[in-house]
């Protein structure tokens, strides 16, 4: 989670762009503008951010075994709930 930031920030200095927090706020570059290294943050920031998609979405699926199916009180533990 901490890697997906820091490569978003990287693309975009190399993409050449400044890196903005607000209006008043400009990061500093991480790496000098270039394009063929832009192209492969690009790919590989999708690739992750595909990735913690998909383990968020295995994590929901996961918790929801625990609850629906198994009924093992994990489900329970995670939410705070004593039912």
């Amino acid at each position: 989670m901490l890697v997906l930031p820091l490569l978003g920030w990287a693309m975009i200095s190399a993409a050449g762009d400044p890196v903005m927090l607000s209006s008043s706020v400009q990061l500093p570059a991480l790496v000098a503008a270039n394009a063929p290294l832009f192209a492969l943050l690009r790919k590989a920031h999708g690739y992750l951010a595909y990735l913690l998609f998909l383990t968020v979405l295995l994590h929901l699926a996961a918790a929801l075994f625990h609850g629906l199916i198994r009924r093992d009180g994990v489900l329970q533990s995670m939410t705070g709930s004593k039912d």
